[in-house]
């Protein structure tokens, strides 16, 4: 029995309601009980919906969203339909075109902007199907039918609830190109509808992986090198075993297993194995290394790709009455899941292997148990458990769910593999450390004439994408000029160059990407030759975005929202930041004073244009989380390495935002201009580090270039 305090024990204790629960993977229908009409949709026979979702729920709600577009789209109540993540399977995967097959995974901000389209053309081919059912079998004329509220309708009258018709509908082909519903005849589309997942989270009825629990399964702690990309060199498993309840130690790529009937016997008995590690040329790295090394790639000694050169900026250069030069730096961020990664494998008697994780990439991980079990894909399947946060960490799994699998298969039972925070933090893949070098020329008049921006640092893509990766070294790593290649910004000249520089630090998408640390460069940067120009930033970026109609009208609705230019009180100051990333032009404004030498952000104005929303609550609900984390970022996160390593590795050291220093005002406005949907998962977090930035300039009249935030370095 698992020795550790449950989730669910912890909430009993504090009196708290629990409804009683088994942990199983069980899925909400009985086996037969549902027809599949659709590889997206089952029917019970009493009506209910369950819908295959090909995203990730991480606590964005993009299940609830999904299940609004069905239940908008097919004609039943919003509450009818449960949703759980598909296995991955071609219909769920994005990307495919004749030479690729794409791939299943939750980033990018694609949840809802990818499979808006899909997701309704599978509602209306499910309504069809259901519709020629009961028209055939009620023999009548199948253009007089509709669905209303879960009942095939026929002027008003009941004709039978859809799941009288569910498994003859399914007996049918699907049309290729079904009818949608009339936009004008949306209800949900826009509007905030409580979520799905709620009621059963304030009961603490929900399986994380970390609740699974089977007969027979044993615990496994993750014993792994501190010093990045370390390998094992040796260890005595008699020292673990002297920890009662362990049972075996499990030699891995990058260190051990120490397998326990118990989660408190396996971390126990990690802490006293003894283990050795093999040196690595890299013993040594520390951050101030890194940061010269990406200095030094600032400089002209290191050679640069340039992959956009608009106008004449040598030119400029030289006729230019003022020139504005900075460098911006920020460090290495850590995901910082509230769920450290773990695992759940099973290989079953007829020969196929099950597995449940936390994960935001199902084909990744399916190519990583494929080769760590020697099964073929056909013989695994992927249970997707909710995660306990993401934010493209559970991109990147592959080491730890090969550990999973292997471990499952040197002691032959279900495992439950697991590690601890510190390596949550401590194993890397973090969003990249990356300096910028950034001039500005300026006319006599005070109008810009060239903007220069050169980004030097390690290849996220390189390390990422490994070990297929895309491009070569010293090549361009587009996320380290992600939002900068294609700004709408258009000064008569501009110049965008990068200065790839390697660490062995592992990096791997971050929530933004790129456009995190890009926003922060930019925009910073701008407020800086506001002031040399002798301008408002607001004025400065209306100049720089005076062609493009829709830019502007984000810019305004932020400055207009936000009583930009209007008094505050003594002490406190307005601070602007503007980002377009993910298909999402954004603007935020935030009101900021100083509090005991410390940044005080009293309140955040944000205005987005995401072309189109579904789920209003989902949309506001993750931009004040983007404001939220991005803030947190410019306050105090940060992952210092000291002998390869990182020094950083709990939530002691890891400064994440507490709850005294949120905002205590997030006002979100939402425009909806009939542009292609984007994102709003990632592109609320850009604007806001630099937004902070910028007040504390005008309340210091020092700029903030570098992150976190230490006022009087």
């Amino acid at each position: 029995m698992n020795e550790m305090l449950s989730r669910r024990s912890f909430i009993a204790g504090s009196g708290a309601l629990v409804v009683s629960l088994s942990v199983s993977a069980a899925p909400v229908f009985a086996q037969g009980a549902a027809a599949k009409l659709t590889a997206f949709l089952e029917i019970a026979a009493d009506g209910r919906v369950k819908l295959w979702s090909p995203t990730t729920e991480m606590g964005q709600g993009i299940h609830t969203g999904h299940a609004m577009l069905i239940a908008e789209e097919l004609g039943v109540p919003l509450q009818r339909i449960s949703v759980e993540t598909a296995n991955p399977a071609p219909a769920f995967r994005r990307g495919v075109t004749a030479t690729n097959p794409g791939a299943m995974s939750s980033g990018g901000s694609w949840g809802m902007r990818a499979w808006h389209v899909p997701l309704r053309k599978a509602a209306a081919q499910a309504r069809a199907m259901l519709l020629a059912e009961a028209a055939e079998t009620k023999k009548l004329p199948v253009g007089e039918l509709d669905i209303v509220d879960g009942v095939v309708m026929r002027g008003g009258k009941a004709v039978g609830p859809i799941g009288a018709f569910a498994a003859g509908a399914a007996r049918r082909e699907a049309p290729a190109e079904p009818q949608l519903r009339d936009k004008a005849t949306r209800k949900l589309t826009g509007t905030r509808q409580p979520r799905l997942d709620l009621p059963a989270k304030v009961k603490g009825e929900p399986i994380y992986c970390f609740d699974m629990e089977m007969p027979g399964m044993v615990y496994a702690c993750a014993r792994l090198s501190p010093v990045f990309r370390g390998e094992l060199q040796d260890f005595d498993a008699a020292s673990a075993k002297t920890v009662k309840g362990v049972t075996q130690v499990v030699a891995l790529p990058g260190g051990a297993a120490v397998v326990a009937n118990s989660t408190w016997a396996a971390m126990k008995g990690a802490d006293a194995l003894a283990i050795r590690f093999k040196p690595t040329p890299h013993d040594k790295l520390d951050s101030a290394t890194i940061s010269a090394n990406m200095k030094a790639a600032l400089g002209s000694a290191k050679p640069a790709v340039a992959p956009r050169a608009d106008g004449d900026f040598a030119g400029a250069l030289k006729s230019a009455a003022k020139v504005v030069e900075a460098d911006y730096e920020v460090p290495f961020l850590a995901h910082t899941p509230l769920e450290p990664w773990n695992a759940v494998v099973r290989f079953n008697a007829d020969g196929t292997l099950e597995v449940w994780a936390p994960t935001q990439a199902q084909d990744r991980l399916l190519g990583a148990i494929t080769a760590a079990s020697g099964l073929t894909a056909d013989k695994v399947t992927i249970h997707t458990t909710l995660l306990g946060g993401g934010f493209g960490r559970r991109l990147r799994d592959v080491e730890g769910v090969r550990d999973a699998v292997l471990v499952a298969k040197a002691v032959g039972k279900p495992v439950h593999y697991f590690w601890r925070r510190e390596d949550e933090i401590g194993q890397g893949w973090y969003r990249p450390a990356q300096m910028a070098r950034m001039k500005a020329t300026l006319d006599a008049g005070g109008k810009v004439t060239g903007l220069s921006f050169r980004a030097a640092g390690t290849s996220m893509v390189m390390d990422f994408a490994a070990p297929a990766t895309p491009i070569q070294e010293g090549g361009l790593d587009g996320s380290s000029l992600q939002s900068i290649a294609d700004t709408r910004y258009k000064p008569p000249a501009l110049l965008l160059e990068y200065a790839m520089h390697r660490e062995p630090v592992p990096s791997a998408p971050w929530r933004a990407v790129g456009s995190t640390q890009n926003g922060f460069f930019l925009e910073c940067f701008l407020d800086e030759v506001a002031k040399a120009a002798g301008k408002d930033p607001l004025t400065l970026r209306r100049e720089l975005l005076a062609h493009d109609p829709r830019a502007l009208k984000v810019l305004d609705v932020v400055a207009r929202e936000s009583g930009w230019g209007t008094p505050l009180p003594a002490g406190r100051a307005r601070g602007l930041a503007y980002m377009e990333s993910y298909g999402s032009l954004c603007a935020e404004v935030a009101e900021v004073s100083i509090v005991d030498g410390k940044p005080k952000v009293h309140r955040v104005t944000v205005a987005i244009d995401c072309g189109s929303i579904v789920s209003r609550d989902g949309a506001i609900s993750q931009i004040e989380g983007g404001v939220v984390q991005g803030l947190s970022t410019a306050l105090g996160e940060a992952v210092l390495i000291e002998g390869g390593a990182a020094a950083t590795r709990n939530l002691d050291s890891y400064q994440l935002l507490r709850m005294p220093d949120a905002p205590t005002r997030i006002d979100c406005h939402i425009i909806e201009s009939g542009e292609p949907m984007g994102g709003v998962g990632e592109p609320p977090l850009p604007p806001i580090a630099p937004a902070v930035c910028n007040a504390l300039f005008v309340l210091t009249g020092k700029p903030v270039r570098k992150l976190p935030i230490v006022l009087g370095a």
